[in-house]
């Protein structure tokens, strides 16, 4: 039997460290003191996980001494490929994806971070920490780290897609977004021989449903069940598979994927497993749905809670209709006046918005937005609270490496966070938009443009 104060592994106890945190906590005289226990595996979270009761002990490579900041510095010092590289050696976490260009036509990419080399399994889930089969032997070796120099397609493309082949010796994850992005910015990249940065200002606002173009054509395969779905399958057939704000097609297909994905899964994973799995941004099922749509008689398509067994055109009828009631009951029954814009929409929320009425001065939108989480110009929304937009490409840039003055950038929400300053939002409007400004190299250059001069001096 253990003492208190101690933990077990490999049969030996070993001491608990408890650790101390003052938290001043408003409207209180006292600060609240926070007991934190922590093992050899990382602190007990066990405390603060609602429901369970045994101990779990949280083991991160952010929990362990960082030497972060140490590859910035040296990030800001690099002349060139190699310097650039042992930079990144320095990059603890959070893993990234870095791509890297120079002057001389040189492009690469690298992706750093300590990641854990298991003895056994892949931290999915919970394993006994007291045996010994699970401990971490390691990291996975930064010269073994995916990465690339000079590569014969002489472009690199990264999009938080997989950027390892399935024979890759270590572990990374199993939670790489969907490669549609990845694979429509390839699509423009080879589809002329040279680019230009109005070439790149288009692939960066392009709005190209890649899934939209892949389920379109199963659902219109289907007979039409009444005036509604012949209106709706007329828009869909006109769409040209792009999520633009004003578009019928994207409203339509976007509404429909998601009663898809419930109707697909919901039912074999049960209501709260399946909410649970939305609310922690599971990415799975979209390469499974893409895999499963080309098989009739898939068994996931069958609702476990009926005696019949369900295809998958059962469950697209049936995902077809409830987007169409879906719609129908909040915009109207005209297809075409649809628009994935009225759905999707993006706003900028201050923290001190949270409390009403200062959200009137700190927040700003929501405006209607165009594109998705799969397209290159990104803008996922939330599953479990659609569509409000969660995550968008907040900074734009393109830079000409031979003319850096011709280089491009653009960044939301405004240059100042006083909510009163005209720099605070004026940058929604052409960020919305997909325009830009000047990205400014010449030290002449940015004379001739600056507003003002702030000088930072240390107190004498």
């Amino acid at each position: 039997m253990l003492k208190e104060g101690t933990a077990l592994r490999n049969s030996i106890s070993s001491l608990l460290i408890t650790q101390g945190a003052r938290l001043a906590v408003k409207g209180r005289a006292e600060p609240e003191v926070l007991e934190v226990r922590i093992t050899r595996h990382g602190p007990i979270i066990s405390e603060v996980v609602e429901g369970l009761e045994e101990p779990l002990a949280f083991r991160w490579t952010a929990l362990e001494p960082s030497q972060l900041l140490r590859s910035v510095l040296l990030l800001d010092r690099a002349r060139n490929w190699e310097e650039f590289r042992e930079a990144l050696r320095y990059w603890d976490v959070p893993s990234q994806n870095f791509v890297y260009a120079d002057v001389e036509g040189n492009i690469g990419y690298q992706m750093p971070g300590r990641i854990p080399i298991r003895a056994k399994g892949q931290g999915l889930v919970p394993v006994p920490g007291w045996t010994g089969e699970y401990e971490w032997e390691g990291y996975i070796p930064f010269d073994e780290l995916p990465h690339v120099y000079n590569p014969p397609t002489h472009f690199i493309v990264t999009a938080n897609n997989k950027i390892v082949p399935d024979d890759y010796p270590y572990f990374i994850s199993y939670e790489w977004a969907a490669p549609y992005r990845a694979q429509r910015i390839i699509e423009l990249l080879t589809a002329k021989d040279a680019l230009s940065v109005d070439d790149f200002r288009a692939i960066q606002a392009d709005t190209y449903s890649v899934p939209g173009e892949l389920f379109t054509p199963y659902l219109l395969r289907l007979e039409p069940e009444d005036w509604l779905q012949e209106r709706a399958m007329r828009e869909l057939r006109a769409w040209d598979f792009r999520n633009e704000a004003d578009s019928s097609g994207a409203a339509i297909f976007q509404v429909f994927y998601l009663k898809l994905v419930e109707n697909a899964f919901a039912d074999e994973l049960g209501e709260e497993l399946f909410e649970e799995y939305l609310a922690g941004r599971g990415v799975a099922h979209h390469m499974a749905l893409a895999r499963m749509i080309e098989d009739p008689d898939n068994p996931w398509f069958d609702d476990v809670n009926t005696p019949q067994r369900e295809t998958r055109d059962d469950v697209l009828r049936e995902s077809f209709a409830e987007a169409l009631d879906y719609l129908g009951r909040n915009f109207g029954d005209m297809p075409h006046l649809w628009a994935w814009g009225r759905l999707h929409r993006a706003a900028f929320e201050h923290p001190l918005g949270a409390v009403k009425p200062l959200h009137l001065i700190f927040n700003r939108g929501p405006f209607p937005y165009g594109g998705s989480g799969f397209t290159v110009n990104a803008a996922a929304f939330d599953y479990k609270e659609p569509f409000a937009v969660k995550a968008v490409a907040s900074y734009r840039q393109i830079v000409d490496l031979g003319d850096f003055g011709n280089s491009l950038s653009m960044h939301t929400t405004g240059q100042s966070g006083q909510p009163f300053h005209k720099h605070y939002a004026d940058m929604i409007k052409p960020w919305r938009a997909v325009e830009y400004h000047p990205m400014l190299f010449d030290k002449e250059a940015i004379a001739r443009s600056k507003e003002g001069l702030l000088v930072l001096a240390p107190k004498r």
